[in-house]
């Protein structure tokens, strides 16, 4: 009988082990030095891309219960850098990122889930010069080993957001954010 007690601790402790730790989202460290945030915007009929050189997120995500994540990031606006000076110094002003006013942007996910084409939606909020705006960030979560790899694609209309000038003659109203970190 006390070995029979024993096998049974043993089976229910597995299985409250394995049932707890598939309820759990992992929590996931960002390897800044391999992982990217960038945006690309048309000017002048022209794509340009540039970047934000720091972010971070914090990921808690298990692909098998993606209504259990989470994704919360933020970058510091004035890291901003894209393929034209120029460029740069029009993004620091007052009309388009402000950074002095509006030092970060941040993304805070409401919920996610799995899309009809295998990859995951991740819909919340981004804040970008101090306005809140809903966007769905499409991803893509692929784990090998103790690492991950995202690769999450949205597109936000920058003058919902009051940036830049209201013309959309000269510089496109769609902004094409693409985010790719490798994670551990």
């Amino acid at each position: 009988m006390r070995n029979f007690v024993s096998f049974c601790s043993v089976i229910l402790t597995l299985f409250l082990t394995f049932s707890t730790n598939s309820l759990f989202a992992k929590e996931w460290k960002v390897n800044e030095e391999s992982s990217s945030v960038r945006f690309i915007y048309s000017l002048e009929g022209a794509s340009f891309r540039g970047r934000f050189r720091n972010f971070s997120a914090d990921i808690n995500f298990d692909p098998s219960n993606p209504e259990d994540g989470s994704i919360n990031g933020i970058v510091k606006i004035e890291s901003s850098r894209s393929s034209s000076a120029e460029h740069d110094e029009y993004l620091m002003e007052e009309d388009w990122f402000n950074p002095k006013e509006f030092p970060e942007s941040t993304f805070k996910s409401e919920r996610i889930e799995i899309s009809d084409n295998d990859k995951y939606l991740a819909y919340g909020q981004l804040n970008l010069a101090g306005v809140d705006q809903p966007i769905t960030m499409e991803f893509e979560f692929d784990v090998t080993n103790e690492k991950a790899q995202f690769s999450g694609y949205f597109m936000i209309k920058r003058l919902l957001f009051g940036v830049g000038w209201d013309t959309t003659n000269w510089i496109a109203d769609e902004v094409d954010v693409q985010i790719k970190l490798e994670l551990e």
